[in-house]
């Protein structure tokens, strides 16, 4: 990885991601929602993720997924937000794991893609 991509990516955790999210173009503002939406899923699973943002748009989350990670990101979280508590988001959390590249890569590669926004 260049130092240009690393810086990037480090710009836009420190800086983009730390801006409140009204400020942001629509660019920033879909890489924003699912980094968190990762973080959250790496952390603590869908639960967590609606514990500490229960506000979410679902619709905008949604197809923010499709734009940064794809149908499949986009799929499994509206799964979770429809029936995911059924079994208590064991089915979607694990889900969302098996899905190939992943989310962070998406991310990463959709700021590299909108570079001039970041």
């Amino acid at each position: 990885m260049d130092i240009e991509r690393i810086n990037r990516w480090n710009r836009f955790i420190d800086e983009t991601c730390a801006k409140d999210i009204s400020s942001l173009s629509g660019i920033q503002r879909k890489a924003v929602l699912c980094f968190w939406y990762d973080a959250e899923m790496n952390s603590g699973g869908y639960s967590g993720y609606k514990d500490v943002y229960p506000d979410t748009d679902a619709d905008e989350l949604r197809s923010a997924l499709a734009e940064v990670g794809g149908r499949k990101f986009a799929d499994n979280y509206w799964e979770a937000v429809m029936i995911g508590e059924d079994d208590g988001w064991v089915t979607t959390d694990s889900d969302f794991f098996l899905i190939s590249p992943s989310l962070s890569d998406c991310i990463e590669e959709y700021i590299e893609k909108n570079k001039g926004e970041f």
